[in-house]
């Protein structure tokens, strides 16, 4: 069985703490249940859908952002 292609640098250590915070962030229930009162409204919205949106929000730009490093140290050339 051939072996995977390893990338030569290592990854960015502001894309490991920016996971980091992302699992933080998501699996953290009490910041959500502070947010989420009956009556606190941001652009109309509750607390908690601005929530949750923004999370989304960084966790994609983590997982761009952590492709981009990727391609950028070459993960990608010999697949």
């Amino acid at each position: 069985m051939a072996e995977l292609p390893v990338a030569i640098r290592s990854r960015s250590g502001f894309i490991s703490v920016w996971f980091a915070l992302d699992a933080i962030f998501g699996f953290f229930p009490p910041v959500y249940w502070l947010l989420g009162g009956p009556y606190p409204v941001v652009l109309g919205l509750p607390c908690s859908v601005v929530y949750y949106i923004t999370l989304g929000t960084f966790i994609t730009a983590s997982l761009l952002a952590a492709y981009w490093d990727d391609e950028r140290r070459g993960a990608f050339e010999a697949i």
